[in-house]
């Protein structure tokens, strides 16, 4: 079982490259080049002997080469793959993103507490412990404000979302590359942390490219198995109709910033605490919105009105574009930017459950889904506690034609 945008019976074997798909292709499968008219474009695609390799990590986040292999090799990150691997297992666990609940609670109608209280439920019938991706969250800020503080690259780039990541990979040099932080994702922390516990671990997340995250090489498999909240709707939907659950309410944290003007809470935040990390009182900060709502530049000034920094929050690949040229040249002003892929951030990841109304557009859900994620939560102290966590959040960026690292 996988998610409806993708059907074997819609794809074809006739590989043809991308002109985007620039990132050298490795392991997994094979396929033969039969076809003597393909021409591969000079250093697109590595192979021997007319071999193309192709593995998950090569092409989730990839807008080229979509073949019946790319389908296969999904299947092994899906539903029904989960269901077979948590019977082998004496002690698998599965994390839930904010985002990928909110989804969920909008679409079946419950509030978030109660959403998690069904999820506890039906995965404690099937004997996984279920975790909330907030916990980990908080670590990955803290990291995060910790690199900032420490680090003298300027922008520094969060490198949090998977697809922001593969087409900087894919396309971008050092110049850009060398920017990027350092920091684990909450769901690689997650399953860093939650390994030494847990011989199975799974998530479920907002966006497809957590898939990609997780089969990288040097994550060593920390997550086995990551479903997006569109592939467990319906098995969800008829958990709780079968098993006539009855939701509880059970207490929940956040790490959205209520107080700020510029708080954003359809990501992860993180651009909100490296700021709130360099205020002082009688400090203020302005907002100021640049080509479109999803590039947004915030100011802070002190006490004099004199500027002490400015970041953005930058979403969707054309202001990333926009972004990257102006690091080229040299323009750039920021000191931090939290990126995202997907305009109007995770919420409207493309892993999240498709509202099939005709007069619901993603600019009227994503408020909706934002209040779903804040209301009646504890506001989650993100103080940093253990250093080895610290020391388990640590990964490099390596812009390598046969190695590529996150």
């Amino acid at each position: 079982m996988f998610s409806s945008t993708i059907k074997i019976s819609s794809v074809s074997d006739y590989i043809v490259p991308s002109q985007e798909c620039i990132k050298p292709l490795i392991k997994n499968v094979k396929l033969q080049l039969d076809d003597p008219s393909i021409q591969l474009k000079p250093n697109l695609i590595k192979n021997q002997n007319n071999v193309a390799k192709v593995s998950l990590q090569d092409c989730l986040a990839c807008s080229g080469c979509v073949t019946t292999a790319e389908t296969i090799l999904i299947q092994t990150q899906s539903l029904e793959e989960f269901l077979q691997a948590i019977k082998k297992y004496q002690n698998p666990a599965i994390g839930i993103s904010p985002q990928a609940r909110a989804s969920l609670s909008y679409v079946l109608n419950y509030s978030d507490s109660e959403m998690h209280s069904i999820l506890h439920e039906i995965f404690q019938e099937m004997n996984v412990k279920l975790y909330d991706l907030a916990e980990y969250t908080k670590i990955a800020i803290n990291n995060s404000i910790k690199e900032f503080k420490e680090t003298n690259l300027t922008p520094l780039l969060c490198s949090e979302c998977p697809g922001w990541v593969c087409y900087a990979e894919k396309t971008l040099d050092e110049s850009i590359i060398n920017h990027m932080s350092k920091v684990k994702s909450p769901q690689q922390i997650f399953g860093a942390l939650q390994k030494k516990n847990h011989d199975y671990i799974a998530t479920i997340m907002p966006c497809y490219d957590k898939k990609l995250e997780a089969v990288r090489q040097e994550n060593n498999e920390d997550i086995n198995i990551v479903l997006s909240t569109r592939e467990i709707e319906q098995f969800v939907k008829d958990y709780i109709q079968k098993a006539n659950i009855i939701p509880q309410q059970v207490q929940l944290q956040t790490m959205a910033i209520y107080d700020q003007e510029y708080h954003n809470t359809s990501s992860n935040n993180y651009l909100d605490y490296i700021i709130k990390s360099g205020m002082m009182p009688n400090w203020t900060v302005k907002q100021n919105i640049r080509k479109n709502k999803d590039f947004i530049e915030i100011t802070i000034y002190n006490e004099n009105m004199e500027s002490q920094g400015i970041y953005a929050r930058v979403f969707g690949l054309k202001n990333i574009a926009n972004l990257v040229s102006q690091i080229k040249t040299k323009t750039c002003k920021y000191k931090y930017v939290e990126i995202m892929a997907c305009p109007l951030g995770c919420l409207n990841g493309g892993g999240q459950i498709q509202i099939q109304k005709n007069t619901e557009k993603a600019n009227d859900l994503i408020p909706k889904l934002k209040e779903i994620m804040t209301s009646q939560k504890v506001q989650m102290d993100n103080q940093y506690q253990n250093e080895q966590e610290m020391y388990l959040t640590q990964f490099k960026h390596v812009k390598n034609e046969n190695n590529f690292q996150w």
